[in-house]
């Protein structure tokens, strides 16, 4: 996750960001405690698409993506339109992972070359969550029986892969996986 925190008199937003499957982190380190408002403080919110478990410790809940409102605050503040830095990825495709080749985490003393290099065979290791992320075009990964998806019925397939490009544009990788395209962000 990722985050940061702007300072103004009398507020202070704590910005913690959690991308993929993952529940909502509390926000650690941040002046702004995760909590209703106490001791002067007006509390916390929770800005997301969905529901969460913290919804009902926050003083405010906003159903929306950050990136629009925290816009709309930013102006409301007065700032304005804020650039958004340049993003830099590093360059190299191949990373060093503690990791075995089945997808598990080492204890570090043995490792392995996660290579996202174009024309890479890979494979989606076992206890991914594709079936439970409910993405229709991708329900044929891991499944135990057939599944019909805009009129084609997919064959269950095990998630072997091939890497077919990086994409700056997209910040992604392309693959090419049991027939449909995925995109995994750098």
């Amino acid at each position: 996750s990722t985050g940061w925190v702007l300072k103004t008199n009398p507020l202070t937003v704590g910005f913690e960001m959690s991308t993929g499957l993952h529940s909502v982190e509390m926000p650690q380190g941040f002046p702004l405690t995760p909590c209703k408002g106490q001791g002067g403080s007006l509390g916390s919110v929770i800005i997301n698409l969905q529901q969460t478990e913290q919804d009902g410790k926050m003083t405010l809940r906003m159903f929306g993506k950050s990136d629009q409102i925290l816009k709309l605050l930013l102006k409301h503040l007065g700032y304005g339109t804020v650039p958004p830095p340049a993003i830099v990825w590093p360059t190299t495709n191949k990373v060093l992972v503690p990791y075995d080749r089945d997808g598990y985490r080492t204890d570090g003393k043995k490792k392995m070359w996660l290579d996202w290099s174009e024309g890479a065979k890979i494979r989606i290791t076992p206890g991914h969550n594709i079936q439970g992320a409910q993405q229709p075009m991708y329900m044929h990964i891991g499944a135990s029986k057939p599944f019909k998806y805009q009129g084609q019925v997919r064959r269950p397939a095990e998630g072997k892969a091939v890497v077919m490009k990086r994409d700056a544009e997209s910040s992604s990788f392309v693959l090419q996986i049991e027939g449909v395209q995925m995109r995994l962000g750098i």
